[in-house]
């Protein structure tokens, strides 16, 4: 019998990549032929997302357009999988009746039981939704839809943090670890691939280890990851304020391995608002913390996210949020305007702000970043750093290199551009001299 044919579309997050990857994984090993072409695949999987309501919307268009597929195409099963499927599996079911198999957000590791399933019951509708301990030591099959010399990796599920604004903990449960056994297992089976850029990601990856109650902890991982020789670097994504460590922040100044990167989603600095927030913090311990990444070191590269709308906001509290910026001159900021979510305690909050006054104030705070990023990469000219190739592009008749340096994240950040980057290909690591810095993206030379 011929194989049939797998397409896949993944939305929202790299923790929603990862999920997709082991799903495409888990039928590339029981035989199915993975396709790029939509209109040729049999089974099309869609892995939803349902943060904020343009990630909703997205991930209900999306469903639609391969719906489509149905007719115009070969598919014959077509998966919703995911967040926004976790969320609104019923009214999913009945608005758009072409799915045939549903996903749960714990649930992708029984992708290959459904699909048999429905193959079998020819007319039913599949649900998928028990939820599956995260410390698992099972090395589940893996397909890379990122560039083979990186990949990310997550090392826990859900969140106990309880934000008043977030829609994740409903939809990814309570945070779940793995063993620090079953990620070395995996990073080393993929180092054996050629991966060398390893992005480490959970939704909140300072609190990793906390739940197995057994001494389990992120400096312990690091400090065993570090020692796989084909390790290049780690980054470490998402670290909230509320327990950074010193410890942690030694290791990261310590080992050349990790990447002298940080991404620490603060949301907002107004007390007033983070305590509507329902975070940890306050705008003392945020100033306190990032005094002290900075004079540990002085090279570190930092990014956050910061929300701008939240109910009740002020116009004080908003110029205060500006006015942090401009004081501390985040490398790398990231913003979104407050979406309410339905079914958490800020969706029903008094002094909603209008979409027209989020829509401005968003525009202030990514204009006044647009302006400290170019000033912090114009910094760098004459530095040296290591980039890491990724794609030879041209520039009008001229072939020039793109790249990152340690401190450009995949996706997110900005880029280096290289023009004699010489005989160098996607994922070679090369030493630069950054020559001129933009608002976003760096311009090097090659020195090796």
């Amino acid at each position: 019998m011929k194989a049939k044919k797998l397409g896949f579309i993944s939305l929202g997050c790299s923790k929603n990549l990862v999920d997709t990857e082991m799903m495409v994984g888990i039928l590339q090993n029981a035989g199915y032929e993975l396709t790029n072409d939509l209109s040729e695949a049999h089974v099309i999987i869609v892995n939803t997302c349902t943060f904020i309501d343009p990630a909703k919307q997205e991930s209900i268009e999306t469903v639609l357009e391969i719906a489509n597929y149905k007719k115009t195409g070969k598919c014959e099963r077509l998966v919703a999988a995911g967040c926004l499927t976790q969320q609104y599996k019923e009214a999913l079911a009945k608005e758009i009746p072409e799915i045939d198999i549903f996903i749960g957000t714990d649930s992708w590791r029984n992708i290959l039981k459904a699909v048999q399933k429905s193959y079998e019951k020819e007319n039913e509708k599949i649900y998928e939704f028990n939820c599956t301990p995260c410390a698992s030591e099972e090395l589940i099959p893996r397909k890379l839809t990122t560039p083979s010399y990186m990949s990310y990796i997550k090392i826990s599920e859900g969140c106990n943090k309880g934000c008043t604004f977030c829609y994740i903990p409903f939809v990814r449960g309570p945070m779940r670890s793995r063993t620090i056994s079953s990620i070395l297992s995996e990073v080393r089976n993929l180092a054996k691939q050629g991966v060398r850029e390893f992005n480490l990601i959970a939704q909140d990856l300072s609190c990793y280890g906390q739940d197995l109650r057994d001494g389990t902890s992120l400096i312990l991982l690091l400090k065993q990851l570090v020692k796989i020789p084909e390790v290049k670097w780690i980054r470490l994504f998402y670290l909230y304020p509320t327990n950074f460590t010193d410890e942690l922040l030694d290791l990261i100044s310590k080992e050349r391995k990790i990447c002298k990167y940080i991404d620490i989603p603060l949301q907002h600095i107004s007390d007033n608002v983070l305590k509507r927030m329902n975070r940890k913090d306050t705008s003392e311990s945020i100033l306190k913390l990032l005094n002290k990444i900075r004079n540990n070191i002085p090279y570190i590269t930092i990014r956050t996210t910061l929300m701008v709308g939240f109910p009740g906001e002020t116009e004080s509290d908003f110029e205060d949020l500006c006015e942090f910026i401009k004081k501390i001159k985040f490398d790398n900021m990231g913003a979104f305007k407050f979406s309410p979510q339905e079914g958490t305690a800020a969706a029903l909050m008094q002094n909603q702000i209008s979409e027209d006054v989020k829509e401005k104030r968003y525009d202030k705070l990514m204009s006044i970043q647009a302006g400290i990023s170019e000033e912090n990469n114009e910094l760098l000219i004459g530095k040296e750093a290591e980039v890491l190739i990724e794609d030879i592009i041209k520039d009008g008749e001229k072939l020039i290199a793109k790249g990152r340096t340690s401190f450009q994240s995949p996706d997110v950040d900005g880029n280096t551009y290289i023009y004699n980057f010489g005989d160098a290909c996607p994922g070679d690591f090369i030493k630069t001299k950054i020559i001129d810095g933009y608002s976003y993206d760096l311009i090097a030379e090659r020195i090796d």
